[in-house]
């Protein structure tokens, strides 16, 4: 295969309709980036830790510079990245300081593949101080606590640490982290994510973004034989933990001819009727899904119980990406049904 193509989520949630052109903007810069790398014969892994690199570093995404604070008023990230040619997966959780948790996720990842002397294992997953060492040893950069605070951020903490009411966290909590998945030139696929967490999250705490089979799912191993799949999920971290959603919504894929209604099957049965979650009363989540056929036909789509979900997606043989701002319709209760969207496309091989 020759073509590559790219999609990214800007999160799902409640995104203020003034601010929609900003997140179509911010999505179609981050395909571009996307794009430009798989134009240079780069891999799909190293697509989406450009693509997500983009979002980290606009304060309008809870990723990154902009994220969430903690309840002591500090930046925690959380970011994951998988790998379908290897399976392997990298992941950083409740990171300070470091300027780019996906780039910490990536570096992780990709040194599983060393060997290491005295049959050490290389680690997948690092937290906390871990993770900032690691990102330090590894030349990644390091910024004070404070360059990671947006004024936005700022003032939706001191606004939120006021009211401390959990129902209205929940119902207004911008649960805007970011996501992008990827088949390169080669037709192999890969995931990743990034997340600043909830709001007034308590120090410490890691979501799905950081976790195997909940943020992120890439299956490409056999991409001539089987069907190839990506996943990243947004949404409330610990109803994605407590389902391993993008998992479950990979493998249900993989065997599934109908990608549109598989999505829906997946996220209905696994995740709103998920016996995990059966004392939750609004369920929020979303995931974006790249679908591949061994004949080179794709799908990329995305589904929500939330209001909204920001998406965007590029081919590389595009003259330019879009991006759109998919939307629950009125009369459906958030957090009681799911949303599908989607678009396909060919790859030439």
């Amino acid at each position: 295969m020759t073509d590559g193509f790219i999609a990214v989520h800007c999160g799902a949630g409640h995104h203020k309709d003034k601010f929609h052109k900003q997140y179509n903007k911010l999505s179609k810069l981050a395909c571009k980036a996307g794009t430009d790398v798989l134009k240079q014969g780069g891999s799909a892994i190293e697509a989406v830790k450009a693509a997500v690199l983009i979002l980290e570093n606009d304060p309008l995404t809870n990723a990154g510079y902009g994220s969430n604070l903690t309840t002591k008023g500090q930046v925690e990230g959380d970011a994951a990245i998988m790998d379908g040619k290897t399976l392997l997966y990298g992941g950083c959780g409740a990171v300070q300081k470091v300027k780019n948790p996906i780039e910490l996720a990536y570096d992780i990842c990709i040194k599983q593949r060393e060997v290491l002397p005295m049959g050490l294992i290389p680690p997948s997953l690092l937290v906390g101080e871990g993770g900032f060492y690691h990102a330090k040893a590894a030349g990644l950069e390091i910024v004070k606590n404070k360059q990671l605070i947006s004024h936005k951020a700022l003032r939706q903490f001191k606004k939120y640490k006021k009211l401390l009411n959990t129902a209205e966290l929940v119902e207004n909590s911008p649960l805007d982290t970011v996501g992008a998945i990827c088949v390169d030139g080669s037709g192999h696929v890969a995931s990743a994510c990034s997340s600043g967490g909830l709001l007034l999250k308590r120090p410490g705490r890691v979501g799905q973004a950081a976790l195997y089979a909940c943020g992120m799912w890439a299956d490409s191993f056999s991409p001539r034989t089987e069907t190839s799949v990506a996943v990243c999920t947004t949404g409330c971290g610990e109803h994605l933990m407590q389902t391993q959603l993008a998992k479950e919504i990979g493998i249900d894929l993989k065997s599934n001819s109908c990608p549109i209604q598989g999505l829906y099957n997946s996220m209905t049965n696994k995740f709103l009727k998920s016996r995990h979650l059966r004392n939750i009363k609004q369920k929020l989540g979303g995931a974006l899904v790249l679908h591949l056929t061994t004949e080179g036909e794709g799908a990329v789509l995305w589904g929500h119980s939330t209001e909204t979900m920001s998406v965007g997606y590029m081919k590389t043989t595009d003259v330019k990406p879009k991006a759109l701002i998919s939307q629950l319709p009125q009369e459906i209760q958030v957090g009681s049904s799911i949303n599908v969207g989607g678009t396909h496309f060919i790859l030439n091989r």
